[in-house]
């Protein structure tokens, strides 16, 4: 079952996507705790989940990361719909603390920095360009981009404010407690020193990196007139938001396609900050965690992790192609108990 808004038959010629997932650390993250990653693996989180999503197992740890809760990443999930569809992987690497044992493009080497400094992106504007031309290097039918950026949900209430919406009290989080008070008050002391009037200049305040990469990905490609598939919850409603100041036409190939639990979510709002940017196509997965025996899974339904590493959007894909979330649900079960219980 996929849960839609403001459908437009996206998903009937989504068709053969290459999904690609862009990695990014925040400095702030090691300051402040504004992550539902426990600071003790927040280093490593992007390199385990791109290799989870990569070979199927992590390299950089013994074990997959799990939160306090004991919810394992939802990179599990993005490698099991990976493995039911025999979908096409790469990694970007735009600024992660560790990087992933695997094959990766380098697209920026530093991590993104402080973003209550005003000071998380040296020149976006460079970052959207490579992307931008590595988009119409890549040969494939269709785009799905997923992120993991471990703290994420701040840059966007920060790229969201600054670019006008009404974004307070609004993005998600990876815990049960949204720490809204915290986030706006690092935002708001970034947002101080924007220096310029474009939405450059509010990335290179308070996004991050992963933004002007996944906004240059979708613009290359909505050019040809192919179609984007934003894998993620409120990360990317700002990445929509980054993408319409610089190139409004190219909202008409692109869909934001997340998880039931985002969608679900009491302590954010996905579709009210969708609709503020445009009448953009919003899916969720069901994935019926709550049938789980495992209490982890079971957790995302009371607001653990919810989402991440595209696993919303690519589980969005594998129901479209005819694969029920149940199944979906099971093979994330069978891959738990097998290598991590």
């Amino acid at each position: 079952m996929i849960l839609k808004f403001n459908d437009s038959n996206f998903l009937e010629d989504f068709q053969n996507p290459l999904f690609i997932l862009t990695l990014s650390s925040i400095e702030t993250t090691l300051y402040y705790p504004i992550s539902g990653v426990h600071k003790d693996i927040i280093r490593y989180t992007p390199a385990l989940d791109a290799e989870l999503v990569f070979y199927g197992e992590v390299k950089t740890l013994k074990k997959i990361p799990f939160d306090s809760s004991f919810s394992p990443t939802p990179a599990i999930i993005s490698r099991v719909c990976i493995e039911l569809k025999n979908i096409k992987s790469l990694v970007v690497d735009a600024g992660s603390f560790v990087k992933p044992k695997l094959p990766y493009i380098d697209m920026d080497e530093k991590p993104t920095g402080r973003i209550e400094k005003g000071e998380a992106i040296e020149d976006s504007e460079e970052l959207f360009y490579k992307s931008y031309l590595l988009g119409k290097n890549l040969n494939c039918e269709s785009l799905i981009l997923g992120e993991c950026v471990p703290g994420g949900t701040t840059t966007a209430l920060g790229v969201l404010l600054g670019l006008g919406y009404n974004a307070e009290g609004k993005v998600s989080s990876g815990s049960i407690n949204n720490p809204h008070d915290l986030k706006l008050k690092i935002v708001n002391e970034g947002l101080k020193k924007i220096k310029g009037g474009d939405v450059f200049s509010v990335l290179n305040a308070v996004g991050d990196k992963m933004m002007p990469v996944v906004a240059g990905l979708s613009i290359s490609f909505s050019e040809e007139n192919k179609k984007v598939m934003l894998a993620g919850g409120t990360q990317m409603a700002a990445v929509l938001s980054v993408i319409k100041e610089i190139d409004k036409k190219a909202l008409k190939n692109i869909c934001l396609a997340t998880t039931e639990f985002v969608i679900n979510d009491k302590n954010s709002d996905l579709l009210g900050l969708v609709n503020e940017i445009g009448k953009i196509p919003v899916y969720g997965a069901k994935l019926y965690f709550e049938e789980s025996k495992i209490e982890g899974l079971k957790n995302y339904c009371y607001g653990s992790v919810k989402e991440g590493v595209g696993a919303g959007g690519l589980a969005v894909y594998c129901i479209s192609k005819g694969i029920s979330g149940r199944v979906i649900k099971e093979k994330v079960e069978e891959k738990l108990l097998r290598n991590c219980l």
